[in-house]
């Protein structure tokens, strides 16, 4: 992926996604977004996707494991603290 922009738009068969951050942890990267709005306020829906590579070609994949969820969602608010209000 070439530059990783707030800006950026992801997008897939069903929805847009508006990218958050990206953090790396135990050697994957993982990025959060959020569905792409008009709205400037988060309702609290984050997806956390990983790069994977497949075939050659890097591509995004939801995680299904709710403990590695919660890890990388404490990693992203610690990092994002000052830039978003958490409710959790």
């Amino acid at each position: 992926m070439a530059e990783n922009k707030k800006e950026d738009i992801f997008e897939s068969v069903e929805e847009e996604y508006e990218f958050l951050d990206s953090v790396e942890f135990e050697g994957n990267t993982y990025f959060m977004m959020i569905p792409a709005t008009e709205d400037e306020e988060i309702d609290g829906e984050v997806f956390i996707m990983k790069l994977v590579e497949i075939e050659g070609e890097e591509m995004l994949e939801g995680i299904d494991d709710g403990e590695l969820f919660d890890k990388i969602y404490n990693i992203f608010k610690e990092n994002n603290k000052d830039e978003y209000e958490f409710l959790d």
